[in-house]
């Protein structure tokens, strides 16, 4: 059974989505549940396995919820008495440890161009399970990809079909040839933790403009950073990929107050 418990959190890691690992660590007297017992808790609150069920198990696995939206572990010590919260008569005590689990974040590069084949390079190297999204089938085996996990030969409409958009997980980079309007058109109102597009400042009131007369709200427009990247670059290529990926592991840290 801890077998198939450890299965359906690295499944659902694999999924793109967090998962914790609950697990007895020490049982004193007579309560639910056993040294190393275990059970898998997911974002959605459901779970697999059980750790002796009861009123235990269920303040266990809200707190095991609130481990994985605050995406850090965390420890229980539930006392099963008639004086608890728990209001028990088991008279023995529960420790455990909540382990949580993410997954890797997801890069989505909507261009397939030079800024796309650096950033997908560096971005890969710096853990990201990376998706270019480029119409031009002849651009996949480009040598900066190497190592992405899918390059999808579509406009940006269809491909995000293929796509799980996760608010937590999900950082997309916009640096189109041509199709900027169209990809955000796509992907504004999605679920995503970051949002950039390059470009200059010109060119991105004109894109904008156009869009607030297609209605798009400006709430989401003022999700967009843009210019895109800290200003650190001396305008090569790579070191404008690094200037994007530097300003998305700041977000995704939660560290780009820091630089503002």
């Amino acid at each position: 059974m801890q077998v198939e418990i450890l299965k359906k959190v690295v499944d659902e890691v694999g999924k793109g989505k967090k998962a914790c690992l609950v697990f007895i660590t020490e049982v004193k007297g007579s309560v639910p549940g056993a040294n190393d017992s275990m059970m898998a808790v997911f974002e959605d609150g459901q779970t697999f396995g059980t750790i002796g069920g009861g009123p235990m198990e269920y303040e266990v696995t809200k707190k095991a919820i609130e481990a994985i939206k605050n995406e850090k572990d965390d420890s229980f010590d539930l006392r099963l008495n008639k004086s608890s919260d728990l209001n028990m008569i088991c008279g023995g005590e529960n420790k455990g440890y909540i382990k949580v689990f993410m997954p890797q974040p997801q890069l989505i590069i909507y261009g397939a161009g030079h800024v796309g084949q650096k950033l997908a390079r560096v971005a890969v190297r710096t853990g990201f399970d990376v998706t270019v999204v480029d119409p031009r089938e002849e651009f996949k085996d480009k040598e900066d990809f190497i190592g992405i996990k899918k390059f999808l030969a579509m406009d940006s409409k269809e491909a995000n079909a293929y796509i799980d958009f996760s608010s937590s997980n999900t950082y997309l980079v916009i640096c189109t040839t041509n199709s900027d309007k169209e990809v955000l058109t796509n992907v504004l109102g999605k679920d995503y933790k970051y949002i950039g597009m390059i470009g200059s400042r010109h060119k991105i009131k004109l894109v904008f403009d156009d869009l607030k007369e297609r209605g798009i709200d400006q709430k989401y427009l003022d999700q967009i950073y843009t210019p895109i990247g800290f200003d650190i670059d001396n305008g090569k290529v790579e070191e404008i990929a690094i200037s994007i990926i530097s300003q998305i592991l700041a977000v995704k840290n939660n560290k780009y107050k820091e630089f503002i």
